[in-house]
């Protein structure tokens, strides 16, 4: 149900429940009045009357008596009146009665026909003393069966001022007060009538207030939070809400907090593609001086910084301890003897220093930052000198994080353009090939989180010197990790190079994330794929391609968030039972990587246990042949999982691919074979650290 007829219907009940109440407790208020009054008015009509029917009794003259009840019947609420001696005897009285002709005739009532309503005990029990007041002679109102009510006067009389007053007897009057019933259902009717207009009228200011105020900004919302999901960012203006006081409500507040969260969602996917596009452009160059000039452009108009110059080991070469550094912008080149390089050099660390401590030694003017270049394997490349107004201390953690994912991309421009100087120094094709090698090497990284959570093992081998399977291990924090195994159509070179493109991607993503610009979901490995797609498609030209599965792990809930590109499906070895039991998960199937612009996935969720292990691989150990020509196939590898399942992910990668490579029989690889294992540990466990293969 939406949320308008919600609110409808919640006020109607609560009005309406508000005001039979109160309607319920005003008509008993209304009738408890109407008796008091009908009581004290009927007390006023005997009182008045007692002294004169005193006299009749005194007298026994049933005359008197007659002149002195008929009057009182002139109150047409009167039923009945009699009259009681003081042993309770009946005397005189008077009743209507109905004619023929349906009308009321007053007569005198029979002598015995009402005595025996009385008891003399029970007269006895209202009888009232002597008092000058008359109405302090008469009793309280009775309420009588039949719905008709009763008051009894008690009969005194007193000769004389000085003479003692002596007790005659009694009047007993009976009265009805159907007048009151009607009045309470005339009063009982005009309640309704107003309970259900009153209602009515608070519904519906209650409810336009409401529309105005909360149910039109919250479909205003909704329809926001949809055209975000598709890719429009559209703010909240509403100018038809209005605040007493000029103060914000917590409407107010979620609209200014939604765009606000538009303003950053814009932001933050505007920095990624303009990283992105940066990175691509950087990759891509032809020459350093090229990558530089394109890095130091990029980082001034995404920082806005005043200068940035940038030295690289003069070897051509990443090295720990290089002879000395060169600034590209000029060839000027440096010893690294002096006091702020050796500093970097040692520290590897960001260094601020003042402009008495720098390396150009020509902008005095400004605050210098000295951001060194460490490759994959944690070894200089260089530096980075970055020149700021000195008014300003540092930088931001977003700007850090901009300077560190641009860093990673000319590292990777730099040291595959030092990769192709030395290749060509080199004269045949083999030493080009290897030098290929080396680029794979250097992006196939074997630093892996050293996690309580689980351990790994890895084997990989090309079918030729260079491979295109690729495949890497993040911490996105304590309790989580992101696996990307990838494998690039063919083998060699050209695959080697796509690898790189895609090391390079994800490490960008993952220097941004770690900045915390970007919240990581349970869909985060289908934005993954998406973004390394889009990097691909411009890079590789739809002409190599590129399988991936992508699988965020969350070792706190137990759970495998999952998205594949086109990729073999990964496998869980449950090893909690006897016996180990193997079985594929499929997440869902997206285009290759690299085919178009814009595609899409899907992410799927999967369970796990501790000691159960999962398994990435490429299709080169499933197509693999023996002599016959027949493929190994995912039953038999498989079945080579069930029977090494217990072991711990070393000797267990071990054994699997001495299978395999028992079914190959001496049958060359017709394509790269990659396999990662990785086991969730329990407690009991022994962890194991293991190299790739």
């Amino acid at each position: 149900m939406k949320l308008a007829p919600k609110i409808i219907i919640l006020l109607l009940v609560v009005t309406f429940g508000v005001m039979s109440i109160y309607s319920f407790f005003q008509v008993k208020k209304a009738e408890k009045s109407f008796n008091a009054d009908a009581e004290s008015n009927h007390v006023l009509l005997l009182s008045n009357s007692l002294g004169f029917l005193s006299k009749s009794l005194w007298e026994l003259d049933k005359d008197i008596a007659a002149r002195g009840m008929k009057p009182l019947f002139e109150a047409e609420t009167v039923i009945n009146i009699q009259i009681f001696d003081a042993e309770g005897h009946f005397f005189s009285g008077y009743q209507y009665k109905i004619g023929a002709d349906n009308k009321k005739e007053l007569i005198e009532a029979e002598d015995k026909g009402n005595e025996k309503d009385f008891k003399p005990n029970d007269l006895q029990k209202v009888k009232r003393n002597y008092d000058s007041v008359p109405s302090k002679m008469v009793s309280q109102m009775q309420n009588l069966v039949d719905g008709s009510h009763r008051l009894i006067g008690s009969l005194w009389w007193k000769e004389t001022d000085l003479s003692e007053p002596k007790f005659l007897g009694y009047v007993v009057l009976n009265f009805s007060t159907e007048y009151i019933q009607k009045r309470l259902f005339e009063q009982k009717i005009s309640f309704i009538l107003f309970t259900i207009a009153l209602s009515c009228t608070i519904l519906l200011l209650t409810y336009a207030f409401l529309k105005k105020q909360i149910i039109n900004p919250i479909q205003l919302l909704m329809q926001a939070s949809l055209d975000i999901a598709n890719g429009k960012f559209t703010k909240i203006k509403n100018k038809f809400r209005y605040n007493i006081g000029n103060e914000e409500d917590e409407i107010d507040k979620l609209t200014t907090n939604f765009n606000f969260m538009v303003d950053k969602i814009e932001h933050s996917l505007l920095m990624i593609k303009g990283l992105s596009e940066a990175a691509q452009a950087i990759v891509k160059c032809m020459n350093i001086e090229e990558s530089v000039k394109i890095y130091e452009k990029y980082l001034r108009e995404l920082i806005k910084l005043n200068k940035v110059e940038v030295w690289l080991n003069i070897e051509n070469e990443a090295m720990n301890n290089p002879k000395g550094i060169i600034r590209i912008s000029d060839k000027l080149q440096k010893e690294n003897l002096t006091p702020i390089l050796q500093k970097v050099l040692s520290s590897k660390d960001l260094i601020i220093e003042s402009s008495q401590l720098f390396i150009s030694g020509d902008y005095i003017n400004n605050s210098i930052l000295l951001f060194p270049l460490l490759n994959t394997k944690n070894i200089l490349v260089g530096v980075v000198e970055i020149f700021f107004p000195k008014n300003i201390t540092g930088l931001s953690q977003e700007s850090l994080g901009i300077l560190s994912t641009l860093s990673t991309s000319l590292i990777t421009a730099v040291e595959n353009e030092w990769h192709v100087i030395r290749e060509k120094n080199r004269a045949n094709l083999e030493r080009d090939i290897e030098l290929a090698s080396a680029v794979q090497d250097s992006i196939i990284s074997k630093n892996y989180p050293n996690s309580k959570n689980f351990d790994c093992s890895i084997f990989f081998k090309t079918a030729s010197q260079c491979g295109g399977d690729w495949f890497g291990i993040y911490e996105i924090d304590e309790n989580r990790i992101l696996v990307l195994f990838g494998d690039v159509t063919g083998h060699g070179t050209p695959a080697a190079l796509i690898t790189a493109v895609t090391r390079g991607s994800a490490d960008m993503l993952f220097q941004f994330i770690k900045m915390g610009n970007n919240r990581i979901n349970n869909d985060f490995p289908s934005q993954v794929l998406k973004f390394i797609n889009e990097c691909i498609v411009d890079t590789g030209r739809q002409t190599y391609l590129m399988t991936m599965v992508a699988a965020l792990i969350d070792f706190k809930e137990n759970k495998i968030y999952a998205s594949s590109a086109g990729h073999t499906p990964p496998a869980i070895v449950d090893t909690n039972k006897e016996k180990s039991d193997v079985k594929y998960i499929y997440p869902a199937m997206g285009s290759r990587l690299g085919f178009t612009k814009g595609s899409e996935y899907e992410t799927k969720e999967f369970d796990f246990l501790p000691g159960q292990k999962i398994v990435f691989y490429t299709d080169g150990i499933v197509e693999g042949e023996s002599p016959q020509a027949k493929e190994y196939g995912l039953k038999n590898f498989k079945k080579s999982m069930e029977s090494h399942g217990q072991l711990d992910p070393i000797e267990f990668i071990k054994n699997v691919t001495n299978d395999a490579f028992k079914y190959f029989d001496g049958i060359p690889q017709k394509d790269d074979i990659a396999l990662l294992a990785i086991r969730f540990l329990k407690s009991s466990d022994t962890k194991v650290i293991a190299e790739v293969a």
